[in-house]
């Protein structure tokens, strides 16, 4: 019986995988991609309620998030220099 070990590459997807998960920018991003049509579509029609206003729910507290994790990094090493 031999033991296989896992190619490279799907390790490498998972890691690539992870980084883009923990990535603040890429959640900004994300969420504007969301929070921009939705805006669009419930300023025309604000008196129905429309699935945008869900997903305006879901994804501005990710935008959120992503500027607080944004610019705790950037505090925390503006302290680093500071020592």
């Amino acid at each position: 019986m031999r033991i296989v070990l896992n190619p490279a590459s799907p390790m490498k997807l998972l890691a690539l995988l992870k980084q883009i998960k923990n990535n603040p920018w890429i959640g900004v991003i994300v969420s504007l991609v969301f929070i921009i049509p939705s805006l669009y579509k419930i300023l025309d029609d604000i008196t129905v309620f429309r699935k945008e206003y869900i997903i305006l729910a879901v994804s501005f507290p990710l935008y959120l998030r992503s500027l607080k994790k944004i610019f705790d990094e950037t505090l925390d090493s503006f302290d680093d220099f500071k020592d």
